[in-house]
């Protein structure tokens, strides 16, 4: 006599030929993520370290290293987890940007060179806005 009672399904995941599944999400530009974290940052926080910035003198910012220390804690107050060799991958984009001492690479160049095929056309967007071109 067969028992009766609940039916337990042992599938896992969608069934084949569902469509569940299928479809790959679009993942958010790298711009759109940090706004979104921004989101949920102490204001107080994100307010200091911007004074921070604002406090940075010429010498500072010619500095690699400086930069660098400060985009660690910048990460670490931010909670985005940023292993070492990206940031030594940005901080030799820094250093191709501002050799001579000014920003002098365009936006387009350092993404081909650095970027590694990691960042999209929304992002490089953004960045450009934050990017004065020389006069």
């Amino acid at each position: 006599m067969a028992k009766k009672g609940k039916k337990i399904s042992r599938t896992v995941g969608p069934k084949a030929g569902s469509g569940a599944g299928q479809s790959k999400a679009a993942t958010p530009s790298i711009g759109d993520q940090l706004k979104d974290r921004l989101k949920t940052v102490n204001k107080g926080g994100l307010l200091g370290m911007l004074n921070e910035v604002h406090k940075t003198t010429p010498d500072q910012w010619q500095n690699p290293d400086s930069v660098k220390d400060m985009a660690k804690r910048f990460a670490e107050k931010l909670k985005i987890p940023v292993n070492e060799d990206r940031l030594n991958q940005f901080m030799k984009a820094y250093k191709d940007a501002t050799k001579g001492g000014q920003p002098n690479a365009s936006v387009e160049d350092l993404v081909k060179k650095y970027g590694k095929g990691k960042i999209d056309d929304a992002t490089v967007k953004e960045m450009k806005k934050f990017i004065k071109p020389k006069e």
